[in-house]
């Protein structure tokens, strides 16, 4: 948002009508969602591959697993949807430096946070003095330089090398993200390995994905217990669909051998969450991730 223009009231979103119907997701995180994607006007965000992923094992560690992960302690899932809100608030922005004006209410409501107004603003406020961003929105790679939208940098780089071009290249995280209540019922391992998963596609959405445990750690820096928990998770809420493919046997070797495989299914956003928030997800009591 520019300095100076107004803030949407989100106010009067904050309470739940006494005769809706329960449900896992609370009723003002789905109306501030969708009152943001109205002042967003963004189908998607866009999060660059830089974010998600090291280029070789022996690279930074990515920003998202230093999100995840960050002096440890809890807080890990919501600093990584907050920032994730911001990219998808600042996607169809013109400005070289985006500058939010949103009150931290406000941002709590959006990720569905438990009393948006008190505690929930005081998680958001935490947050960003961790993430740095509370003024400016920096360079979702890592790299410290100004934000700069992923689409346009690609477009303008499309005659340099691969190597230069990649790291504007980006996979697009639907607005139903938000809109249909999966920031708050989605765990952050689950968000994390979701976006692994788009980066292993490659922008091939048919491709089946295979993330093994080793590139769970020399990619995404991301340990075996955050990624068997985001993939099962994400298959339990019908994400991801899971499948067994025969592994390549070696010369002189009988042995069958198999693999896990997901297929993602972007069609599910649509559909909302099938259970309840995940405990982390809402209080980050049980796992910080």
């Amino acid at each position: 948002m520019v300095r100076g223009e107004p803030i949407p009231d989100f106010d009067e979103l904050f309470g739940e009508p006494a005769e809706a119907e329960p449900s896992p997701i609370p009723v003002y995180q789905l109306a501030t969602a969708s009152a943001a994607k109205d002042r967003a006007g963004a189908d998607s965000a866009a999060i660059r591959y830089r974010f998600i992923a090291r280029p070789e094992a022996s690279d930074p560690s990515p920003p998202m697993a230093r999100i995840l992960r960050g002096g440890g302690g809890r807080g890990g899932a919501t600093r990584l949807k907050l920032y994730l809100s911001l990219l998808w608030l600042a996607r169809n922005r013109n400005l070289d430096r985006p500058v939010f004006g949103y009150p931290a209410q406000q941002l709590a409501a959006l990720l569905g946070l438990p009393n948006p107004e008190n505690a929930g603003a005081r998680r958001v406020q935490d947050a960003l003095r961790w993430l740095a961003t509370r003024v400016h929105l920096l360079d979702d790679a890592g790299s410290g330089l100004p934000y700069q939208p992923a689409g346009s940098l690609a477009a303008r780089a499309a005659r340099r090398s691969r190597k230069d071009r990649e790291q504007h290249f980006y996979v697009q995280l639907d607005a139903q993200f938000w809109t249909r209540g999966w920031v708050t019922a989605l765990s952050g391992a689950a968000v994390a390995m979701y976006l692994a998963c788009l980066y292993e596609q490659r922008g091939q959405p048919d491709a089946p994905v295979w993330v093994s445990p080793r590139m769970g750690r020399e990619r995404y820096d991301l340990s075996d217990e955050t990624r068997n928990k985001g993939l099962r998770e994400l298959t339990d809420q019908g994400l991801l669909d899971l499948a067994r493919r025969p592994v390549p046997a070696t010369s002189f070797d009988e042995r069958f051998r198999a693999r896990n495989v997901y297929m993602l299914r972007p069609g599910a956003w649509g559909k909302g969450p099938r259970q309840p928030p995940a405990p982390d997800s809402l209080t980050g009591s049980i796992d910080p991730w």
